[in-house]
């Protein structure tokens, strides 16, 4: 029997929305707030299976959250994908995505060619365009107040992300007391993490591809009471669960390596806002290690040299006006 459409059946369609190359989860997210109970099961599951989602069926899928196939059919489509075949072969080339030998090799889809410079450096711009437009104003105010707070600070990151936390110490020495880059070379974390306290926090860099141990260590800081803020890609979700505050950024590279200019614009910005909201504290650390610099390591900073406290009174002074 021939079911005839109706204009009521058609209005309750879902729409999907249009393509793009966020990463699954990332587009869970997006829509999560209008999904319905079951379809919301249905995305447990597959957030749940996204390391391994092109192994799977749609039917398995579906019978794993307890909704129909047409439920899962209607979920992939509203994510944006025509169908769930095309979802796994997406969650295919994620999977691969942060391997600099699945780019080498030619399996992905992009190439490493020459004269591509202009379209590396497009690809950066795009990640800091598409990351200014997803940042959540709240969630930055957040990160900034618990940075701010802290009695002790530390900063973590592995592989890549170790670079991005060391420039992240680097900034917030000069304005904050007692910031520590762990692990100390040759120590181990149980020993530079012991005596962690609620009025600590932990500022952990996280981009693909992450250490399970990043989780223990945001999961040590929640049983201690301390806040924490991660800094992480898209795909980050068993991780960002454990954080007090997320703030994501875009990384895709345009050729071999992932891009890492989102993230240290947005490190840039949160360490400067901390020194801002320090004030006072801040003038006066920065002064000291002015003074102690001409002492120790005297820096060539051209023909015109304003004194350090001069400096950032002056800029605070611009700031309350």
């Amino acid at each position: 029997m021939t079911v005839k459409k109706t204009a009521r059946t058609e209005a309750n369609a879902p729409e999907p929305v249009a393509s793009d190359d966020r990463p699954v989860e990332a587009r869970i997210r997006a829509v999560f707030d209008g999904l319905t109970a079951s379809e919301k099961r249905l995305a447990e599951v597959v957030i749940d299976s996204q390391g391994d989602l092109a192994a799977f069926r749609a039917g398995e899928l579906a019978d794993r959250a307890g909704v129909s196939a047409a439920t899962a059919a209607r979920f992939f489509r509203r994510l944006g994908y025509e169908n769930y075949d095309e979802a796994r072969r997406a969650a295919r080339t994620e999977r691969n995505w942060g391997s600099p030998l699945y780019e080498l090799t030619g399996i992905g889809e992009r190439r490493l060619a020459a004269g591509d410079f202009g379209l590396h450096i497009a690809q950066d711009l795009q990640n800091l365009a598409r990351t200014a437009e997803m940042m959540n104003p709240a969630a930055l105010a957040s990160a900034i107040d618990i940075l701010v707070a802290a009695r002790r600070l530390w900063i973590v990151g592995f592989r890549n992300s170790a670079a991005l936390a060391s420039y992240a110490r680097g900034l917030l020495v000069h304005v904050k007391a007692d910031v520590r880059l762990v692990p100390i070379a040759g120590q181990t974390l149980a020993e530079d993490l012991v005596g962690l306290r609620p009025d600590d926090a932990i500022l952990v860099i996280g981009f693909r591809r992450r250490p399970s141990i990043l989780r223990e260590i945001l999961a040590l800081a929640g049983e201690a009471g301390a806040r924490s803020v991660l800094i992480a890609d898209l795909t980050a979700d068993r991780t960002a669960r454990l954080a007090t505050v997320v703030l994501r950024c875009h990384n895709r590279g345009h050729s071999l390596f992932d891009s890492y200019a989102a993230p240290m614009s947005v490190l840039n910005h949160l360490c400067s806002a901390v020194g801002l909201a320090l004030g006072e504290e801040a003038v006066n650390r920065l002064t000291e290690i002015e003074r102690l610099h001409e002492r120790l390591d005297p820096l060539d900073v051209g023909p015109v040299r304003r004194p350090a406290a001069r400096r950032a009174t002056s800029k605070w002074a611009d700031a309350e006006k």
